[in-house]
């Protein structure tokens, strides 16, 4: 986004005591097709120095791939053994996504919310072929338009192709697809994690998100953080002077902690 942006991360991701004495990492690029094979997308493998045989894929929020939360959040999973793939749900090779008038012209057809769940089927395949992960043993979190993303992944039941979602101030509602059933043993576990003073939801929203996971009896958690903005995981949002984000350290060590935990039981 801007130095300021990219300081404020870098700082945070130095200084992350997970990781201090761990690593470098490996890391590739990982260029895979969308799902109609017309469109390249250039993903990030982070591989860890010793692989559990597990994945996860991490999406972005609307800003596309080129972001370096992500990739000090795949570190922090290569580090706990996973294999890593960054997402990049929009063709985005050298970091356009910062830009609104690619950006909105990319993420259009995303609002077609069949098309945004094959793009996702599309990104767990190719982590699912990457040599020595487990293609029953993956999981996806995503942030914002990336949590809104997972979740109508996981809304595939048996047919997501992970094991487990989870969503960090992710775009929540009822999901505007059809759902199928959550309870197959198959279908993943979903953890939402969600500012209660996020304005980009509204009550009502949020409400029908519940009741889409209830009617179609979903193995769900929802982690609701009392007085938290959007965006709440990121340090860099505490430079962003829209008010309807806030970055919470006490939010953000606590979701994660929670997904940690669902990713060690699930993938394991």
């Amino acid at each position: 986004k801007d130095e300021a942006y990219a300081e404020r991360v870098q700082s945070a991701w130095r200084a992350d005591p997970c990781l201090q004495g761990i690593g470098p990492f490996a890391s590739e690029a990982l260029v895979y097709q969308d799902e109609e094979g017309s469109r390249r997308l250039h993903g990030r493998l982070v591989r860890p120095a010793a692989p559990n045989g597990a994945g996860v894929v991490v999406v972005h929020t609307a800003v596309g791939p080129r972001d370096l939360y992500l990739h000090w959040r795949a570190e922090l999973l290569a580090a706990g053994g996973y294999t890593v793939l960054i997402a990049d749900l929009l063709g985005d090779e050298h970091g356009q996504g910062w830009e609104p008038e690619w950006n909105s012209k990319a993420r259009e057809p995303l609002n077609d919310r069949a098309l945004s769940r094959k793009r996702m089927q599309a990104s767990v395949a190719a982590l699912a072929a990457v040599e020595g992960v487990d293609p029953k043993r993956i999981a996806a979190i995503g942030y914002c338009f990336g949590g809104r993303t997972v979740l109508d992944l996981a809304r595939a039941g048996s047919l997501a192709g992970i094991s487990a979602a989870v969503s960090f101030h992710g775009i929540l509602d009822d999901g505007g697809i059809a759902s199928e059933d959550m309870s197959h043993p198959d279908a993943p576990r979903v953890l939402i994690c969600h500012g209660d003073a996020d304005p980009f939801i509204s009550a009502e929203n949020r409400a029908a998100c519940e009741e889409q996971l209830r009617r179609c009896k979903a193995r769900w958690d929802m982690l609701v953080l009392g007085g938290v903005r959007h965006g709440f995981t990121n340090p860099a949002q505490a430079l962003n002077p829209n008010p309807a984000f806030g970055y919470s350290a006490r939010a953000a060590s606590v979701s994660w902690k929670a997904a940690e935990d669902l990713l060690a039981e699930s993938l394991r």
